[in-house]
């Protein structure tokens, strides 16, 4: 993995040319929402994936990096956006720089490029989950137990595991089908039989009690016992085998023909309303219906890949790593479909065993026909033979059962309506030829015995195979799923280890005996903690949003933690940290810092407040920190620093651009003031709500200044230090007569004259007001380092006032008397 080390980013998202020093070291954005923090982060994730996760996933699909990641003002010239990062390589001990353009994400320019840094750089470009986004916290803890698995799986690159499960699945399932029906088959060849045989038992003592007695008639040995090879028949001549045609047996046939038409109307119709209704669950979702009749054609593009251009389009990727990712989130978002298509798959079969009954009835019916010469009817029964046989092979598919859907609903056996007359005058005509001599009738029993045994038995072979086939899928998919959960319930007991132990850290106050269970099986994973030692339920019975939040942000780490052990060494946390109570925050910077002191985390986030809890935590330095203050189309973000922000107010002005100007100045008056308050121990008027007016801050912070400046000099005077005396005076002199000071202290009071009206001011009337302030300014701050002075230790009585390099260091304790 890499750290980052700087970056430079032009015409990007909403960033129009921005440098950032990030140091290798973890580091802080702030600033108010919609300041272009989160652009950063898309810039980051850009420059190492190729992609913008906040450009794919759910509701993104008219989103495209191609389209929406050059600025709103480039968007016809994707050449201008690009993103320059300079990263360090821990396990090469070098640096490198990676250029990415809009144009061409997946060409990236790599210096050097040496193969090692090649592999490096590629191996983190296919691990977009560095990046966790607020939106995305959650997605571990409030999902079903299958999304969940999903999730995790993804992020600790399993996701081929559950493919594979569901592959076995879809083959068990099919083989399950195929041998269901084969078992109707044995049914229907069964039935046939035992109607011939006249035996309301179907065993091997029964069928030969029946044949027996033909036999002795014709004269033919007994058969004392049935074996597989057993001839029913055997002893008869050639000649002497009839044509198939035993009268009696032909009318029972007919008659259970009959029987069966009588009942169509309710055979099947609890499996056709199943289907109805799966099919209208579809229709009232055509976003699950587009799923699932795009998954076959998916599961078939991602057996096909092979390299970066797609088998179904040949759309190039950047990769291949990037096709199949999109190949794998596509199938993913069928899942739910996917059960919904078993459904209907299973309802199907069991309709298709109904049409198999109707269909063993149809073909014995269509030798009889055959026999007495009825064309008419042997036409008939063919033509709704041949439309049943469709009818199965729909029934066996998805899109076939999509569109049965209107004859589902009228009846599905669709019977002729000319069938039952047919079938009574073919019965009349069976029932009125001359019974058949004793002789005759034993020889076209014995014959049809045994076409409709070897039927039987033919079915009985193919019903064994397809149970084999059916119990090796099983046994297989068991097999996978069992070897599957040991493994991953190993996998997570370490990952509810580690969550636990972090979440237990941030919230030690009130939650210092939590746990945690992850487990899995067969495609989901179950997740419960513990709830103040009353048991484990679902994270979102009992617990409250802000520490569901700290337990999905808690979960990432622990996964990230599995996934790269010890090449964990960055994370980009886009305002995800708002998500843990403001009480735990200094609790959170020390998980980050003491579990994991060697991964450089980028956090941004809207709260000033969070902000500077990061600094005082030492998590982050104002080094290792930046501030926006605003943003506008034209000039993307706005930096907050104590250099840059005068150049661009000189800019503005330059330009005769005073309200960007004023705003500008306006706003980094209120990070200072806000910088200053909280290092000098201002006393501004308490706000439940953190949000101070600068006409409630800057007076305080000066009064605030010029009493530590007296202090100081008094307690130099205590001391006899007379050049410390002189110093603390001549900034308390210069502070107090500088022209900013004295116009705080007039609008503070002229409610006419305020800050807000700078934006009406002419040019020449404005530029006094900036040098005003940023003489004021120069007052707070060592002229050396450049950062603002602050009292220590912070409290109620200060020791000393200084700056960070000593250059400024005041005491403020008196001598004892």
């Amino acid at each position: 993995m890499i750290k980052l080390e700087t970056a430079h980013v032009e015409e990007f998202r909403g960033i129009r040319k921005l440098d950032i020093d990030f140091g290798k070291g973890t580091f802080a954005i702030s600033g108010p929402n919609g300041t272009g923090k989160s652009g950063v982060i898309d810039a980051i994730e850009f420059g190492l994936t190729g992609e913008i996760g906040r450009l794919t996933g759910r509701g993104t699909k008219s989103l495209s990096v191609s389209e929406h990641g050059p600025h709103v003002d480039k968007v016809k010239f994707p050449d201008a956006a690009f993103v320059e990062l300079k990263v360090f390589l821990p396990a090469l001990g070098k640096s490198a720089t990676i250029t990415r353009k809009v144009s061409a994400p997946g060409k990236p320019k790599i210096e050097p490029a040496d193969a090692d840094v090649k592999a490096a750089l590629a191996e983190i470009a296919d691990h977009p989950e560095i990046t966790l986004a607020r939106r995305d916290i959650l997605r571990f803890i409030l999902v079903e137990p299958t999304k969940r698995s999903e999730e995790i799986q993804a992020i600790l690159k399993l996701d081929g595991i559950g493919q594979t499960r569901a592959a076995l699945n879809t083959a068990q399932n099919k083989l399950q089908s195929g041998f269901k029906s084969a078992t109707g088959q044995v049914q229907s060849s069964r039935d046939t039989l035992q109607r011939h045989l006249q035996i309301a038992v179907f065993g091997a003592a029964e069928l030969l009690a029946a044949v027996n007695p033909k036999r002795e008639a014709l004269g033919l040995p007994k058969i004392e016992a049935l074996t597989p090879d057993t001839q029913l028949d055997a002893g008869l001549s050639d000649a002497d085998k009839l044509p198939e045609f035993n009268k009696q047996s032909a009318l029972r046939d007919l008659q259970a023909l009959s029987d069966m038409l009588g009942s169509l109307a309710d055979m099947g119709k609890e499996e056709a309303a199943a289907i109805l209704s799966d099919i209208a669950t579809l229709e009232g979702d055509p976003a699950l219906l587009q799923a699932l009749q795009r998954r076959s054609l998916v599961e078939k593009g991602l057996e096909l890949v092979d390299g970066p251009e797609c088998p179904l389009c040949d759309h190039p990727w950047p990769d291949e790593n990037h096709l199949l990712g999109h190949l794998k989130a596509k199938l993913s978002k069928s899942e739910d479909a996917g059960k919904l298509q078993t459904s209907l798959l299973t309802n199907g079969g069991n309709l298709t065993a109904h049409a198999e009954n109707l269909l063993g009835l149809l073909r014995q019916a269509l030798r009889i026909s055959k026999g007495e010469g009825d064309a008419a009817g042997a036409d008939l029964i063919t033509a709704w033979g041949t439309d049943l046989q469709e009818l199965k092979g729909h029934l066996g598919n998805f899109d076939g059962l999509i569109g049965l859907k209107e004859r589902l609903g009228s009846g599905w056996p669709k019977m002729p309506e000319a069938m039952p007359s047919r079938l009574a005058t073919l019965t009349a005509k069976v029932d009125a030829k001359p019974d058949q001599s004793a002789a005759i009738e034993a020889q076209t029993f014995l014959t049809t015995a045994q076409l409709r045994l070897n039927d039987y038995r033919d079915a009985m072979r193919r019903n064994e195979t397809a149970k084999a086939a059916s119990s090796a899928a099983k046994a297989a998919y068991d097999a996978y799923c069992r070897v599957m959960e040991q493994e991953l319930n190993a996998l997570y007991e370490d990952v509810q280890g580690d969550f636990s132990t972090f979440y237990r850290l941030i919230n030690e106050d009130d939650e210092a005996k939590f746990t945690a269970k992850l487990t899995p099986s067969e495609g989901r994973l179950d997740f419960d903690v513990n709830f103040y030692e009353r048991g484990l339920f679902p994270p979102g019975a009992y617990h409250s949003e802000g520490h569901q939040d700290g337990m999905g942000v808690c979960l990432y780490l622990a996964l990230m933690k599995r996934l790269f052990a010890k090449s964990f060494t960055i994370a980009l946390l886009d305002d995800v940290v708002m998500s843990v109570d403001s009480g735990h925050r200094y609790q959170f910077c020390k998980l980050l810092k003491t579990h994991f002191p060697d991964t450089q985390f980028i956090i941004t986030t809207h709260d000033r407040l969070w902000a500077e809890q990061m600094k005082s935590a030492g998590l982050v330095t104002a080094k290792t920190s930046l501030a926006f203050h605003s943003w506008t189309v034209d000039t993307g973000p706005l930096v907050e620093s104590n250099a840059d922000i005068w150049d661009e107010i000189a800019a503005a002005l330059a330009k005769g651009k005073v309200e960007t100007a004023a705003h500008g100045l306006r706003h980094h008056l209120e990070y200072a003031s806000r910088q200053l308050a909280d290092h000098l121990g201002a006393r501004p008027i308490f706000r439940a709500d953190g949000n101070y007016d600068l006409g409630e801050l800057l007076p305080n912070v000066l009064s605030r200044a010029k009493d530590l400046y007296g202090k100081a000099a008094d307690a130099a005077q205590s001391w006899g230090n007379t050049t410390a005396k002189e110093a603390a005076l001549e900034r308390k002199a210069t502070l107090s007569g500088s022209s900013g000071a004295s116009n705080v202290e007039q609008w503070a009071v002229n409610k006419a004259v305020h800050y807000n009206e700078w934006a009406n001011f002419g040019k020449k009337d404005f530029e006094p007001v900036v040098t005003a302030f940023k003489e004021l300014l120069e007052c707070l701050r060592c002229k050396d380092c450049q950062t603002w002075l602050y009292v220590t230790p912070r409290g109620g009585s200060p020791d000393s006032l200084r700056c960070q390099c000593s250059g400024v260091s005041l005491n403020l304790k008196a001598k004892p008397k």
